[in-house]
């Protein structure tokens, strides 16, 4: 996909066949035509996560580990808590 746009995809059936149509010397012109039957709107809007276009960008290097939804919702909820109640202390620091 780099020879046509500078994007990193989720590897999947639609990532390989790109992958396996650049290592087989497809032009730009034939690589647009993988990408051009409406890949990203089926990947990114329709949630077809095997045929479609599912882009990711430089973030996923920082990934160390995978945890379930839930998990990382309670720790956003947690450290929103914990900001919230810091906020307050510098709220009641500066009304004396």
């Amino acid at each position: 996909m780099k020879k046509l746009i500078p994007v990193r995809l989720l590897k999947n059936e639609f990532a390989e066949a790109v992958a396996s149509a650049e290592a087989e010397g497809a032009s730009r012109m034939q690589l647009a035509e993988l990408l051009g039957h409406a890949k990203a709107q089926l990947g990114m809007f329709e949630g077809d996560i095997e045929n479609g276009e599912l882009e990711i960008g430089q973030v996923s290097a920082m990934l160390k580990e995978i945890k379930p939804a839930s998990t990382i919702l309670k720790e956003i909820w947690q450290e929103f808590k914990s900001k919230l109640t810091q906020l307050a202390q510098i709220q009641n620091e500066l009304d004396f």
